[in-house]
């Protein structure tokens, strides 16, 4: 199984067509055909190996994580707002393409109320790498937690290798412990809205990490 993670494929694909300009004109025949070469050439180069099934899953537009934690990639919107991009022309681009996708070609597209790619990623590969190889297609670190289960490979399209975690449960621990400032998310120090409040976050020493690594979570 061959999994998109559509987001980041057709941002990556759409920056590369505008440039750094906010001027520029978003050329929607182009984006297309990005997309879908972008597509084309990894299944091409990855269904020998993973099978000729492609999955592309989707950011729904609602996240079930902002219910839970409302700061949730919030920094994000802020950062959108401030880059001068039409970004409400870019998601409506995005949306009319990954609408095609799921209505006119031969890939299953994953779009679940309330959940991001990563959920959707996660479902499939608990349900289906015990008994087949599965290719990400990502950049995001998040899912190198995902290669604790077998036949589980990432390759980054827009950095071109693979991405490698030789131990999952350390990394998984790490990214708990220090937080996601992409996401909005404080280390375990720091108060939930520090980011928001344009504050900073209690440094945490190597020497904790380490010490916390080997202390069960309810210490």
């Amino acid at each position: 199984m061959i999994i998109f993670d559509y987001n980041q494929v057709a941002i990556s694909n759409l920056m590369e067509q505008i440039g750094s300009s906010p001027k520029a004109t978003i050329d929607e025949s182009l984006v297309r055909h990005m997309i879908l070469n972008t597509m084309r050439t990894y299944n091409k180069r990855f269904k020998a190996t993973h099978g000729p099934e492609v999955v592309i899953a989707c950011d729904n537009r609602h996240y079930w994580r902002r219910d839970v934690f409302v700061n949730y990639k919030s920094n994000r919107k802020k950062a959108r707002e401030n880059s001068g991009f039409d970004w409400n022309t870019i998601f409506e681009c995005l949306k009319k393409v990954k609408d095609e996708l799921a209505e006119n070609s031969p890939y299953k597209v994953i779009d679940v109320e309330g959940a991001e790619a990563d959920d959707v990623i996660g479902a499939l590969v608990m349900k289906y790498a015990a008994t087949e190889k599965v290719m990400i297609l990502s950049s995001d670190k998040d899912f190198a937690q995902l290669q604790k289960f077998p036949n589980v490979e990432q390759y980054s399209p827009i950095l071109k290798k693979y991405i490698k975690e030789p131990f999952p449960a350390v990394q998984l621990k790490q990214l708990i412990i220090r937080g996601d400032k992409g996401d909005g998310i404080p280390n375990i120090l720091s108060p939930d809205g520090v980011f928001v409040e344009g504050g900073r976050q209690r440094p945490i020493t190597e020497a904790k990490i380490i010490n916390w690594l080997n202390t069960p979570p309810e210490e």
